[in-house]
């Protein structure tokens, strides 16, 4: 151990990597892995690959598979590999949390692991080790309630929120939570039914919707909405004026400016 200083960026041959098996990502799909490795070829690397020497002298990855793999792909030799100390699991989840590359059971999973591999802290310090509330990270957590042939399903499709999610695993019963699961995956896999009319007129498409989202509210709920609508012109005005009168002072100013240059050039005296 030792051999490369922490901090630094360095050449690293593929054969010497080890993928993290703990690392939050679990699915990588053989397309995204091409465009990436198209785009690499292309343009190469943007940004190094995160790795930690282990205490037996292997090179683990802790954020960057999907480059490595697409180095692979390309049958290149070595790798850029910034070289980090501390938890690989922690350092993988946050990476990956800030560019948001992990599907809602990923960080559920995740932050699991975690939790369990830290049972002394509390549920408070992973909210602030990934940058949200506690009630979020509650929230995220619930999914692990979920049947795992959902959790297998669901675990590489960032199309399935949050929320939907949520609401399926506070279900007790099981079968239901497939149910209720089937259900709102055909509704997020199904194409969109509205079929655009050729030559419709798009002012009275506007018309038509803003009738359509009008017709069924209560009486109070359109006051509401019609009052917000009506603040939200007002304050659009008023920030129309506002650049307005910037622009007549910065033309004023220019015309004032203008007047003296000119009669610096002619020799003469502004009174």
């Amino acid at each position: 151990m030792g051999n490369y200083e922490c901090g630094k960026i360095f050449d690293i041959s593929l054969s010497q990597l080890t993928p993290n098996p703990d690392q939050p990502r679990k699915v990588f799909s053989d397309a995204d892995i091409q465009v990436l490795a198209e785009s690499i070829k292309e343009k190469g690397l943007l940004q190094p690959i995160l790795v930690k020497e282990l205490d037996d002298g292997q090179i683990s990855i802790v954020s960057g598979e999907r480059r490595f793999r697409a180095h692979q792909k390309l049958e290149l030799e070595t790798i850029q590999a910034w070289f980090t100390t501390g938890d690989a699991e922690e350092l993988a989840l946050v990476e990956n949390l800030v560019r948001e590359d992990l599907s809602a059971i990923e960080t559920a999973e995740a932050l699991e692991r975690l939790r369990s591999k830290y049972k002394d802290k509390p549920q408070s310090d992973l909210a602030r080790l990934i940058g949200k509330a506690e009630s979020t990270v509650s929230e995220i957590m619930s999914l692990n309630k979920l049947p795992e042939d959902i959790r297998n399903t669901a675990r590489g499709d960032k199309r399935l929120a949050l929320r939907e999610l949520k609401k399926i695993a506070i279900k007790r019963d099981e079968n239901k939570k497939r149910a209720l699961f089937e259900e709102y995956l055909a509704k997020v896999h199904s194409p969109p039914t509205r079929v655009r009319t050729k030559g419709e007129d798009l002012h009275q498409k506007k018309i038509s919707a803003m009738h359509a989202y009008f017709k069924d509210m209560a009486a109070d709920d359109k006051i509401l909405e019609l009052s917000s609508l009506r603040e939200q012109l007002i304050n659009l005005k008023d920030e129309i004026e506002t650049i307005l009168n910037n622009i007549r002072q910065l033309n004023l100013q220019f015309d004032a400016s203008k007047v003296e240059d000119d009669s610096f050039k002619s020799g003469k005296m502004i009174e």
